[in-house]
């Protein structure tokens, strides 16, 4: 591996241990797959992201349908639009959902309270204003605030006027979402191959996929959006040890981060401002920036998967301690199948969960 392909990427300065024996261990490296040497730090290129930034924060986000228990046969439903606009509908054993107020709310973000300079920061209370329209009534009220306390991807926990303790409100979303990370090794002159995530969205009984990454164009690697007749190639069970393919079920939110992230990545592509370039640097070290980046959007909001964290920092990553740029993607997705096998989607499971006759791409 070319000495400036790790040291552009490195934040930390990386420990003088090789670790050589660790992922021996775990996946014997053949003669293919070298170890690299450590290299000097050096400071990451401009525009690069950093290895070993902090975690980010988990948003707060609204839109959507939310869903509040009223008892065991009533509930009520909280379709919050981005125009600004709620729908109350109210929900009885069977019956059809019917609306019982329109609102308009607002997200009013509070002031931090003064804490300690060695404090850790605390997120901002969020709370949300809502002004009901007509002669509608929120919460039996025409003007009322809610306080959110906590959330995450799925639920919220927060305060109602009139009401005592904390209420929880439950996301509510007919559509499934799925991430499969595939990558494969001796497919290319180097022995490296293919390695990409898919985004799939089931809505309406319609699979949607999104792909980006390295991918085989005629037996040469290429980087970019994966073609539809590429990626369906992965819609499958792995041939072996040499293909690694990890399906798991997502979230709204996590799929919407994820796809985010693949959708960055191919407009990158298409304005031709991919981060690394050859002969200049590794152009390898897109795809496993891109990796990292969708992988890392998984927990930002609850600890769901088990992940790897590629941080370039010894002992924790041996992977990016033993592997070139090229050759990490496989043996990550392969740790994190590892790691989460019992969330893994076997193909035949997959196959009655999204009808692949009515794939679709965009």
């Amino acid at each position: 591996m070319k000495l400036t392909a790790i040291i552009s990427l490195m934040a930390l300065t990386l420990l003088g241990v090789t670790g050589t024996a660790l992922a021996q261990q775990q996946y014997p490296a053949s003669p293919q797959e070298k170890p690299s040497p450590r290299p000097a730090p050096r400071p990451t290129p401009a525009g690069a992201p950093a290895f070993g930034l902090d975690k980010k924060s988990c948003p707060c986000d609204i839109l959507g349908t939310w869903k509040a228990q009223i008892s065991k046969t009533e509930a009520r439903l909280y379709e919050f639009n981005a125009e600004g606009v709620v729908k109350v509908l109210e929900v009885s054993d069977n019956a059809k959902p019917s609306e019982v107020a329109t609102a308009k709310y607002d997200f009013v973000v509070e002031p931090l309270p003064m804490e300690p300079a060695a404090a850790a920061p605390k997120a901002p209370a969020k709370e949300i204003s809502f002004t009901a329209t007509g002669k509608n009534r929120i919460f039996g009220r025409t003007n009322a605030t809610m306080k959110i306390i906590s959330w995450d991807d799925s639920s919220i926990n927060c305060e109602i006027p009139g009401v005592a303790g904390t209420v929880r409100w439950t996301r509510v979303d007919p559509d499934r979402y799925f991430i499969i990370l595939v990558a494969r090794q001796n497919e290319f002159y180097d022995t490296s191959g293919s390695a990409f995530p898919m985004v799939v969205k089931l809505a309406g009984g319609v699979p949607t996929v999104v792909a980006v990454g390295t991918y085989s164009d005629h037996g040469k690697a290429a980087f970019g959006t994966v073609p539809p007749d590429t990626y369906k190639d992965y819609l499958r069970e792995a041939r072996g040890d040499s293909e690694v393919i990890l399906r798991l079920e997502l979230n709204s939110q996590q799929y919407e981060r994820a796809a985010k992230v693949v959708q960055e990545w191919q407009r990158r592509v298409r304005e031709g401002a991919l981060l690394y370039r050859s002969p200049d640097s590794n152009a390898s070290l897109n795809n496993l920036l891109l990796v990292k980046a969708v992988t890392e959007t998984l927990n930002l909001c609850q600890n769901d998967f088990d992940l790897y964290k590629l941080d370039y920092s010894y002992p924790g990553d041996w992977i990016t301690d033993n592997y070139s740029p090229e050759f990490v993607p496989f043996f990550f997705f392969k740790e994190l199948k590892r790691r989460n096998e019992a969330r893994h989607i076997e193909y035949s499971k997959f196959q009655t969960l999204v009808p692949l006759p009515n794939l679709a791409s965009r």
